[in-house]
Protein backbone atom coordinates (compact mmCIF):
# COMPACT_ATOMS: atom_id res chain seq x y z
CA UNK A 1 0.00 0.00 0.00
CA UNK A 2 1.51 3.39 -0.96
CA UNK A 3 1.87 6.00 1.75
CA UNK A 4 0.06 9.19 1.38
CA UNK A 5 2.04 12.44 0.61
CA UNK A 6 1.30 13.87 4.13
CA UNK A 7 2.99 10.11 5.59
CA UNK A 8 6.12 10.73 3.59
CA UNK A 9 6.51 14.45 4.66
CA UNK A 10 6.31 13.63 7.94
CA UNK A 11 9.09 10.51 7.74
CA UNK A 12 11.04 13.19 5.42
CA UNK A 13 10.83 16.00 8.89
CA UNK A 14 11.82 13.62 10.99
CA UNK A 15 14.91 12.26 9.07
CA UNK A 16 15.84 16.21 8.27
CA UNK A 17 15.76 16.50 12.26
CA UNK A 18 18.16 14.38 12.67
CA UNK A 19 19.92 14.34 16.18
CA UNK A 20 19.29 18.32 16.59
CA UNK A 21 16.02 20.11 16.78
CA UNK A 22 15.60 23.29 14.81
CA UNK A 23 18.83 25.86 15.32
CA UNK A 24 20.39 28.06 17.80
CA UNK A 25 22.45 30.74 17.73
CA UNK A 26 25.56 29.80 19.00
CA UNK A 27 27.21 33.42 18.74
CA UNK A 28 27.49 34.56 21.79
CA UNK A 29 30.94 36.00 23.32
CA UNK A 30 33.50 34.12 25.25
CA UNK A 31 33.53 34.99 28.75
CA UNK A 32 35.55 32.40 29.79
CA UNK A 33 38.85 33.68 31.19
CA UNK A 34 37.88 37.45 31.99
CA UNK A 35 38.94 37.93 35.91
CA UNK A 36 36.38 40.43 35.83
CA UNK A 37 33.31 41.71 33.32
CA UNK A 38 30.77 44.95 34.25
CA UNK A 39 27.55 44.92 32.35
CA UNK A 40 24.99 47.04 32.90
CA UNK A 41 23.39 46.29 35.95
CA UNK A 42 25.17 43.20 36.58
CA UNK A 43 28.31 41.74 38.48
CA UNK A 44 30.23 38.71 38.90
CA UNK A 45 31.37 38.42 42.49
CA UNK A 46 34.45 37.03 43.31
CA UNK A 47 34.45 34.91 46.26
CA UNK A 48 38.59 34.62 46.01
CA UNK A 49 40.91 36.21 44.05
CA UNK A 50 40.50 33.59 41.18
CA UNK A 51 36.99 32.78 42.06
CA UNK A 52 34.25 33.82 40.09
CA UNK A 53 30.15 33.18 40.67
CA UNK A 54 27.49 33.25 38.65
CA UNK A 55 25.59 36.50 38.27
CA UNK A 56 22.96 37.75 41.07
CA UNK A 57 20.51 40.48 40.94
CA UNK A 58 21.49 43.23 42.31
CA UNK A 59 19.21 46.22 42.34
CA UNK A 60 18.07 46.07 46.01
CA UNK A 61 15.08 43.93 45.20
CA UNK A 62 14.76 40.32 47.00
CA UNK A 63 15.30 37.59 44.93
CA UNK A 64 12.25 35.06 44.17
CA UNK A 65 12.45 31.64 45.46
CA UNK A 66 10.69 30.32 42.36
CA UNK A 67 9.77 31.78 38.59
CA UNK A 68 6.91 30.08 36.82
CA UNK A 69 7.04 29.94 33.30
CA UNK A 70 4.56 29.24 30.34
CA UNK A 71 5.13 28.20 26.76
CA UNK A 72 2.85 28.01 23.49
CA UNK A 73 2.87 24.65 22.95
CA UNK A 74 2.13 21.31 25.12
CA UNK A 75 4.50 20.15 27.59
CA UNK A 76 5.41 16.95 26.27
CA UNK A 77 6.41 18.53 22.81
CA UNK A 78 10.21 18.30 22.61
CA UNK A 79 11.06 21.93 22.34
CA UNK A 80 8.95 22.77 25.71
CA UNK A 81 11.22 20.12 27.00
CA UNK A 82 14.49 21.70 25.93
CA UNK A 83 13.49 25.14 27.26
CA UNK A 84 12.43 23.33 30.57
CA UNK A 85 15.72 21.62 30.84
CA UNK A 86 17.68 24.74 29.75
CA UNK A 87 15.75 27.04 32.52
CA UNK A 88 16.03 25.01 34.84
CA UNK A 89 19.45 24.54 35.08
CA UNK A 90 20.23 28.38 34.05
CA UNK A 91 17.91 29.67 36.99
CA UNK A 92 19.32 26.58 39.59
CA UNK A 93 22.76 28.45 38.78
CA UNK A 94 21.18 32.06 40.09
CA UNK A 95 19.80 30.25 43.23
CA UNK A 96 16.19 30.30 42.02
CA UNK A 97 13.70 27.42 41.53
CA UNK A 98 11.87 26.53 38.00
CA UNK A 99 8.25 25.67 38.32
CA UNK A 100 6.58 25.36 34.05
CA UNK A 101 2.69 26.61 34.33
CA UNK A 102 1.18 24.01 31.75
CA UNK A 103 -1.83 26.34 30.28
CA UNK A 104 -3.00 26.00 26.71
CA UNK A 105 -1.30 28.44 24.40
CA UNK A 106 -3.59 31.48 24.75
CA UNK A 107 -4.11 31.38 28.15
CA UNK A 108 -0.30 32.02 28.20
CA UNK A 109 -0.14 35.61 28.33
CA UNK A 110 -3.09 36.18 30.26
CA UNK A 111 -1.34 34.22 32.90
CA UNK A 112 1.57 36.11 33.15
CA UNK A 113 -0.59 39.29 32.98
CA UNK A 114 -2.42 37.72 36.12
CA UNK A 115 0.26 36.98 38.15
CA UNK A 116 -0.16 33.39 37.80
CA UNK A 117 3.52 32.77 35.98
CA UNK A 118 6.05 35.09 35.70
CA UNK A 119 7.36 35.07 32.23
CA UNK A 120 7.20 32.71 28.84
CA UNK A 121 10.10 30.48 27.56
CA UNK A 122 10.26 30.95 23.91
CA UNK A 123 8.26 34.07 21.93
CA UNK A 124 10.06 35.67 18.97
CA UNK A 125 12.12 39.06 19.11
CA UNK A 126 8.83 40.76 18.15
CA UNK A 127 6.70 39.80 20.41
CA UNK A 128 7.68 42.44 23.03
CA UNK A 129 6.48 45.12 20.75
CA UNK A 130 2.78 43.50 21.33
CA UNK A 131 3.47 43.49 24.93
CA UNK A 132 5.04 46.14 26.79
CA UNK A 133 4.85 44.30 30.55
CA UNK A 134 6.99 42.08 29.06
CA UNK A 135 10.75 42.23 28.90
CA UNK A 136 12.74 40.22 26.80
CA UNK A 137 16.06 38.29 27.76
CA UNK A 138 18.68 40.00 25.23
CA UNK A 139 20.33 36.54 24.66
CA UNK A 140 18.24 34.68 22.27
CA UNK A 141 17.00 30.81 22.33
CA UNK A 142 17.68 29.89 18.74
CA UNK A 143 17.32 31.17 15.34
CA UNK A 144 13.77 31.25 13.82
CA UNK A 145 12.88 31.54 10.11
CA UNK A 146 9.32 32.56 8.79
CA UNK A 147 8.48 30.49 6.07
CA UNK A 148 6.01 30.43 2.96
CA UNK A 149 4.31 26.72 1.86
CA UNK A 150 2.08 25.91 -0.57
CA UNK A 151 0.10 23.27 -1.84
CA UNK A 152 -1.41 23.90 -5.54
CA UNK A 153 1.00 22.78 -7.85
CA UNK A 154 0.34 25.76 -9.83
CA UNK A 155 2.03 27.78 -7.49
CA UNK A 156 5.52 26.20 -8.40
CA UNK A 157 8.12 25.17 -5.67
CA UNK A 158 10.29 28.39 -4.70
CA UNK A 159 8.50 31.39 -3.21
CA UNK A 160 8.49 34.16 -6.47
CA UNK A 161 8.70 37.20 -4.82
CA UNK A 162 6.39 39.68 -3.53
CA UNK A 163 5.61 41.95 -6.53
CA UNK A 164 3.94 38.26 -8.02
CA UNK A 165 2.03 37.79 -4.98
CA UNK A 166 0.19 41.10 -5.53
CA UNK A 167 0.22 40.42 -9.11
CA UNK A 168 -1.73 36.98 -9.01
CA UNK A 169 -3.90 37.80 -6.17
CA UNK A 170 -2.80 34.99 -4.15
CA UNK A 171 -4.34 34.76 -1.17
CA UNK A 172 -2.15 34.96 2.01
CA UNK A 173 -2.39 33.33 5.85
CA UNK A 174 -0.39 33.56 8.51
CA UNK A 175 -1.30 32.64 12.31
CA UNK A 176 -1.78 35.31 14.75
CA UNK A 177 0.46 36.87 17.59
CA UNK A 178 3.44 36.55 15.31
CA UNK A 179 4.17 40.79 14.73
CA UNK A 180 7.07 40.21 12.12
CA UNK A 181 4.69 38.50 9.75
CA UNK A 182 1.71 40.78 10.56
CA UNK A 183 3.92 43.83 10.05
CA UNK A 184 5.44 41.87 6.70
CA UNK A 185 2.52 41.17 4.84
CA UNK A 186 1.09 45.16 5.65
CA UNK A 187 4.16 46.44 4.08
CA UNK A 188 4.26 44.05 1.26
CA UNK A 189 0.44 42.43 0.33
CA UNK A 190 -2.86 44.78 0.39
CA UNK A 191 -5.25 43.99 2.92
CA UNK A 192 -7.82 42.22 1.41
CA UNK A 193 -5.39 39.43 0.91
CA UNK A 194 -4.41 38.81 4.17
CA UNK A 195 -6.00 37.13 6.80
CA UNK A 196 -5.50 34.97 10.13
CA UNK A 197 -6.06 31.87 11.92
CA UNK A 198 -5.47 30.18 15.62
CA UNK A 199 -3.36 27.55 14.99
CA UNK A 200 -0.82 25.54 12.28
CA UNK A 201 -3.06 22.71 11.43
CA UNK A 202 -5.93 25.37 10.84
CA UNK A 203 -3.76 27.46 8.19
CA UNK A 204 -2.24 24.61 6.81
CA UNK A 205 -5.99 22.59 6.35
CA UNK A 206 -7.49 25.64 4.44
CA UNK A 207 -4.71 25.28 2.19
CA UNK A 208 -5.38 22.40 1.79
CA UNK A 209 -8.94 23.06 1.16
CA UNK A 210 -7.64 25.44 -1.48
CA UNK A 211 -9.75 28.38 0.51
CA UNK A 212 -5.81 30.25 0.68
CA UNK A 213 -2.79 30.08 -1.77
CA UNK A 214 -0.03 30.42 0.73
CA UNK A 215 0.02 29.81 4.14
CA UNK A 216 2.97 31.82 6.57
CA UNK A 217 4.42 30.60 9.75
CA UNK A 218 7.24 29.76 11.39
CA UNK A 219 9.36 27.35 9.62
CA UNK A 220 10.43 25.00 13.32
CA UNK A 221 6.79 25.40 14.14
CA UNK A 222 5.57 24.09 10.61
CA UNK A 223 8.31 21.07 10.53
CA UNK A 224 7.83 19.95 14.38
CA UNK A 225 4.20 20.35 13.93
CA UNK A 226 4.14 18.10 10.56
CA UNK A 227 6.61 15.80 12.36
CA UNK A 228 5.42 15.46 15.68
CA UNK A 229 2.03 16.92 16.06
CA UNK A 230 -1.46 15.48 16.15
CA UNK A 231 -2.32 15.99 13.31
CA UNK A 232 -6.43 15.20 12.20
CA UNK A 233 -7.58 12.24 9.54
CA UNK A 234 -8.28 14.42 7.30
CA UNK A 235 -4.99 16.53 7.33
CA UNK A 236 -3.32 13.60 6.57
CA UNK A 237 -5.58 12.61 3.71
CA UNK A 238 -4.76 15.60 2.21
CA UNK A 239 -1.50 16.73 -0.01
CA UNK A 240 1.39 17.48 1.89
CA UNK A 241 2.03 20.99 2.30
CA UNK A 242 5.45 22.23 0.60
CA UNK A 243 7.60 25.17 1.77
CA UNK A 244 8.52 27.41 -0.92
CA UNK A 245 10.95 29.63 0.57
CA UNK A 246 11.81 31.24 4.00
CA UNK A 247 11.13 34.91 3.67
CA UNK A 248 12.55 36.59 6.61
CA UNK A 249 14.37 35.70 10.09
CA UNK A 250 14.68 36.41 13.81
CA UNK A 251 15.04 35.19 16.56
CA UNK A 252 13.21 33.58 20.17
CA UNK A 253 13.86 34.82 23.56
CA UNK A 254 12.79 34.74 26.77
CA UNK A 255 10.62 36.79 28.12
CA UNK A 256 9.64 37.60 31.88
CA UNK A 257 7.12 39.89 33.53
CA UNK A 258 8.34 43.78 34.04
CA UNK A 259 7.70 42.96 38.22
CA UNK A 260 11.24 40.64 37.69
CA UNK A 261 12.93 43.04 35.35
CA UNK A 262 15.99 42.75 37.48
CA UNK A 263 16.46 39.64 36.90
CA UNK A 264 17.12 40.12 33.54
CA UNK A 265 20.79 40.73 33.14
CA UNK A 266 22.08 37.86 34.88
CA UNK A 267 19.23 35.74 32.91
CA UNK A 268 20.82 37.04 29.71
CA UNK A 269 24.38 36.51 30.67
CA UNK A 270 23.85 32.75 32.46
CA UNK A 271 22.34 31.87 28.85
CA UNK A 272 25.29 33.30 26.94
CA UNK A 273 27.81 31.60 28.88
CA UNK A 274 25.42 28.51 28.89
CA UNK A 275 25.51 28.35 24.91
CA UNK A 276 29.55 28.94 24.89
CA UNK A 277 29.64 25.93 26.72
CA UNK A 278 27.56 23.86 24.87
CA UNK A 279 25.22 23.13 27.60
CA UNK A 280 22.26 24.89 25.13
CA UNK A 281 22.95 22.70 22.38
CA UNK A 282 22.82 19.38 24.33
CA UNK A 283 20.05 19.68 25.97
CA UNK A 284 18.25 20.31 23.13
CA UNK A 285 19.75 16.65 21.64
CA UNK A 286 18.58 14.83 24.86
CA UNK A 287 15.42 16.23 24.67
CA UNK A 288 14.77 14.78 20.89
CA UNK A 289 16.15 11.83 21.71
CA UNK A 290 13.78 11.28 24.68
CA UNK A 291 11.05 12.08 22.58
CA UNK A 292 11.61 9.97 19.50
CA UNK A 293 12.68 7.18 21.94
CA UNK A 294 8.84 7.58 23.78
CA UNK A 295 7.37 7.74 20.17
CA UNK A 296 9.15 4.48 18.94
CA UNK A 297 7.66 2.60 21.60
Amino acid sequence: MTASPFLLTRRRCLRRLGPTLGSVCLGAATLAGLPCLALTSEKIRATGPDALEPPRPDRGEATPKVLRFTFSRRREDPRTQWLIAVYRELLASLGIGFEFVDVPPGRGPIAVRTGDADGELGRTWGYGLLNPELVRVAESNNAVEFAAYATEASLGDRFPGWPAVREQRWRCEHRRGIPELADLLAREVPPEQVSTVATIEQGLRRLQLKRIDLYLDVREAVEDHLAFGDVSAEFSAGPAPRMLGVIQSTTGHAYLHRRHEALVPAITQALREMKRQGTVARLREEALKRFLATRAK
